[in-house]
């Protein structure tokens, strides 16, 4: 396995950093992303993100030949809602191009099923794998939190007992403090590339960068959600193990189309065209970014804050894994030539940004 990344400079200790591309022609007929326009927006924002001049380069920067990157999707909202393979083909093909063999990127996520819902077994040339029924959970790589959790059938530790008709009708319930990372990220990947989508999560607010390599990958995922605030310390701590977070090279969420309610299970009468890439080396800031675009679409929609169920994202702020104060995120946003946008790269502050609200309903 190659040697981790070092840790981000881009956290607590100064402003973080939340670049965005914008194009509201992104999203084209029978809802399918245009895949020109969102190749264009990940090589801009790849760009603004490394500081390089060029997507080669800029990818090189990142991931070095011989090394194996997992693209971390987030399929479970559906073909909509999660991760567009769109996004997913632009980053494997701008690797493939800065000299990564295709053997070694996967683009992966918990089930199959979710895959292939939202369409990722039509895109020739990606190889696919997920962790339930598929790659299976690590027993040898465990995270532990101060949080217990209630295992049940598909978790690893979860034993099936059939020794009484007690047993039978009603099996005792089996705490764990214990989860497992997917083999896929414990043995088979050196890198991470996540890719979540601007969805918001009925668990934990929103379904993004820090629930999507916690709650969306490990077993006994349950305890992370919402509940008495402890669960909201556990994922934050689960997501600052070494074995996770500092495997994560670069998020770059997914916001073509912003879902503000229902998740992380599909609900397109809940979805807005939103035409929108975001990038950051800081998954906390990131995820600052998607509650307040949630909390504002949720409020034009009269529903109740997402962030009121996202506290996870204070809680990893707090542990030193990045900014979730807007005052200390800086959103800049990567010009797409007649496409419009910022060519300077010119900061803009969160409110200056005002990030428009999505303006058509799916």
């Amino acid at each position: 396995m190659a040697d981790l990344p070092p840790p981000r400079s881009d956290t607590a200790s100064e402003k973080s950093i939340v670049w965005f591309a914008l194009d509201s022609q992104a999203m084209g007929p029978s809802m399918t992303p245009r895949q020109p326009l969102v190749s264009r927006m990940v090589a801009g924002l790849i760009c603004a993100v490394t500081g390089k001049n060029a997507p080669d380069a800029a990818w090189r920067s990142l991931i070095k030949p011989g090394e194996k990157v997992g693209i971390k999707v987030s399929s479970q909202p559906g073909a909509i809602g999660g991760t567009h393979p769109a996004v997913a083909q632009a980053i494997v093909e701008g690797l493939i191009a800065a000299g990564i063999k295709a053997s070694d990127i996967i683009v992966w996520d918990r089930r199959r099923e979710d895959l292939v819902q939202a369409g990722y077994d039509k895109v020739p040339g990606l190889n696919l794998r997920w962790i339930e029924k598929g790659e299976g959970y690590d027993p040898r790589a465990i995270v532990t939190t101060s949080v217990i959790g209630q295992l049940v059938y598909g978790d690893l530790s979860f034993k099936e007992s059939q020794n009484s008709l007690a047993d039978i009708l009603g099996p005792k319930a089996q705490l764990s403090e214990e989860s497992h990372l997917p083999i896929i990220l414990s043995r088979d990947v050196d890198k991470v590339i996540n890719i979540p989508s601007l969805c918001d999560s009925y668990f934990t607010g929103v379904h993004g960068a820090l629930a999507g390599m916690t709650a969306g990958i490990l077993d006994n995922w349950r305890r992370f959600s919402k509940g008495d605030g402890y669960g909201d310390s556990a994922l934050a701590d689960a997501y600052s193990d070494e074995r996770i977070g500092k495997k994560v090279i670069l998020t770059m969420m997914d916001g073509i189309v912003l879902q503000y309610a229902g998740g992380p299970y599909p609900s397109p009468g809940n979805c807005v065209a939103y035409g929108m890439l975001l990038a950051s080396k800081d998954p906390v800031a990131i995820d600052a970014t998607a509650l307040r675009l949630l909390d504002e679409q949720r409020t034009v929609s009269r529903m109740p804050k997402a962030s009121g169920d996202g506290n996870h994202v204070a809680e990893a702020a707090a542990k030193g894994l990045g900014n979730n104060d807007a005052k200390m995120i800086l959103l800049k946003r990567v010009g797409l030539g007649s496409s419009g946008g910022n060519p300077s790269g010119a900061p803009v502050t969160p409110e200056a940004a005002s990030l428009p609200l999505p303006s058509s309903r799916l």
